[in-house]
């Protein structure tokens, strides 16, 4: 598959606003009331953005090997590959740590750790009304991911293009709707289970999905280019707004209406980048800054908070950017990670995309993609080092 710089550039901002978030505003000692907490609260955003690319990825591999006679063992192969092996690293360490007692108070609120190896632990989060231990709290997105990729290939096999469309559609309307009904419910799905569960989360998915599904059809709609440049220019004067709510109020607003909003300010910026690809204006996101972290994304994603709480606790500092201590964990972390993470993709997590690469291959696939959307080539799917 054709790689797309500009798309890693957006996997970049992605993964530095989740950090921002964590390493900023999660971290301060007074919560919602810190300054600091509300400025940064939108970093949470990134992964929305994140769902909104896989979704476009994920759709367009599918879409470009319909057909082929290893399509599902080879889909499944590379992503189990690719996801798989630093995830379960991750476990195994912070069941280790677990059972020799190292820091306690890193495993409060811990739920079973069978439940992160197989994908689920985002329903035993909403049930227990918890993030689970604090090392593993953010897989809950991975869960989502992980469900992602089991269900959809099968949608995509057995669905027409039309019937695709229409279904995708359909997500895109009935989440909000059903994130509604869980802030009017009240408990558990209220609190958690409009964050952390699939079924009301799957919008942002669906709507990167219908992107690709256009991509890679090949329609040059000017109409709906209209409508996204339309919908990125109204969302973005309207963020402003957002972010002032969703400091507020979080997750009444979040469940209500923010969520929605993300999804069609993030779909609306990956369809003009797609456009716009090769654009000098876009240079940022092909920098070697952005290609850098946009291939550590995914092991930052899982070790940064990890590290700065190990920071923390070893040497008995504060985690709270209000103070000097504070800031001195959060920039210590972040090269720490962002060194762990660059070792990692270069001896452990790129060797093991090239193993898969070159041992699972598409077979007999029929051509899906025409070419006049985005410069998009009509060469079989081969997923990109950086995913």
């Amino acid at each position: 598959m054709d790689k797309i710089p500009e798309i890693d550039g957006l996997r970049a901002l992605a993964i530095l606003l989740v950090v921002l978030w964590h390493y900023v505003g999660a971290s301060s000692e007074i919560g919602s009331a810190s300054i600091l907490w509300k400025l940064t609260i939108f970093g949470r955003s990134g992964v929305d953005l994140f769902f909104v690319l896989s979704g476009f990825l994920i759709t367009r591999i599918l879409l470009r090997n319909k057909g082929s006679k290893n399509y599902f063992s080879v889909f499944y192969a590379r992503r189990a590959l690719r996801i798989l092996p630093i995830y379960y690293a991750m476990i195994l360490v912070c069941a280790i740590a677990s059972m020799v007692h190292f820091a306690p108070a890193l495993f409060d609120g811990q739920i079973p750790l069978w439940t992160y190896v197989v994908g689920l632990q985002n329903l035993w989060m909403t049930a227990r009304e918890t993030y689970g231990a604090i090392w593993l709290a953010g897989t809950w997105s991975l869960a989502i991911e992980e469900q992602f990729y089991l269900l959809f290939p099968a949608v995509i096999a057995l669905t027409s293009e039309r019937r695709l469309r229409a279904l995708l559609i359909a997500i895109i309307v009935l989440c909000p709707i059903l994130r509604v009904f869980a802030w009017w419910h009240g408990g558990a799905l209220a609190t958690y289970g409009y964050y952390v569960l699939t079924p009301l989360r799957a919008d942002n998915l669906a709507i990167g999905a219908i992107i690709a599904l256009y991509a890679e059809g090949g329609a040059d709609n000017r109409r709906l280019q209209t409508i996204a440049n339309f919908m990125l220019i109204a969302t973005s004067v309207f963020f402003p707004i957002y972010a002032i709510a969703i400091a507020t109020d979080t997750d009444v607003q979040m469940a209500i209406w923010g969520h929605t909003y993300l999804g069609l300010f993030y779909g609306s910026l990956l369809f003009a980048v797609l456009k716009r690809r090769g654009s000098p204006s876009l240079a940022i996101l092909r920098s070697r800054t952005a290609q850098f972290f946009a291939r550590i994304s995914y092991a930052l994603y899982l070790v940064h908070v990890c590290v700065a709480l190990l920071i923390s606790l070893t040497f008995h500092l504060s985690r709270d950017v209000s103070t000097w201590q504070g800031v001195g964990v959060a920039l210590s972390a972040f090269a720490l990670s962002a060194a762990i993470c660059a070792l990692s993709a270069t001896y452990f997590e790129l060797p093991l995309i090239r193993f898969s690469q070159r041992y699972f291959r598409y077979g007999g696939a029929r051509p899906n993609a025409r070419t006049a959307f985005a410069g998009v080539s009509d060469k079989p799917a081969r997923e990109p080092l950086s995913y």
